[in-house]
């Protein structure tokens, strides 16, 4: 028999049907040290030396669940200017709503809501969507700053200033 093996790096699966309507859960999921080096090759990280979530989990009335809490990781990213590695610390806040119903009217004017099958909602993956969010898009080595360009003074900067050269070569050779 064929076993499927799950390659998602952060699985983290809850039962619906074990939650108690109307009552908070606390839950906190860690990141082992694999799970850490596969959400890192993932996002495009260096490395990532730890990773947490510390939720609740409401189930409501209607049967939809909602998840509240923060997550938090310490990561190592190539600075954008240097490609040196820079440590950061990661912390933000998420939440997130879970249905089992197909039409949700409610839903169109909200942030997307992640579906509930089979009486399960699945957190890790918004786990880690939220992580993708809050990492910074640009870091940056301490003391390490982009070089100002000012294209208005005359000489032609930036990755186009050598084509730039080249065609005014060109056309001193045409006279």
């Amino acid at each position: 028999m064929n076993e499927v093996v799950d390659k998602r790096e952060f699985v983290r699966t809850i039962d619906v049907v074990e939650l108690e309507p109307g009552q908070r859960d606390h839950m906190v999921f860690d990141a082992s040290a694999e799970e850490c080096t596969a959400i890192a090759q993932r996002l495009k990280l260096l490395s990532m030396t730890s990773f947490s979530a510390d939720i609740y989990v409401l189930r409501e009335l209607s049967g939809d669940v909602s998840i509240f809490g923060d997550i938090t990781a310490e990561i190592e990213q190539a600075c954008v200017v240097t490609l040196e590695p820079v440590s950061d610390s990661v912390e933000d806040s998420i939440m997130q709503r879970f249905t089992a119903r197909e039409d949700d009217e409610e839903a169109e004017d909200e942030d997307p809501v992640e579906p509930i099958t089979d009486d399960e909602i699945e957190v890790g993956e918004v786990l880690l969507q939220n992580l993708s969010l809050a990492l910074n898009p640009y870091p940056r080595a301490p003391g390490v700053a982009f070089e100002v360009v000012d294209d208005d003074a005359g000489e032609p900067s930036g990755p186009f200033a050598a084509l730039a050269q080249l065609r005014d070569m060109g056309d001193k050779s045409k006279k």
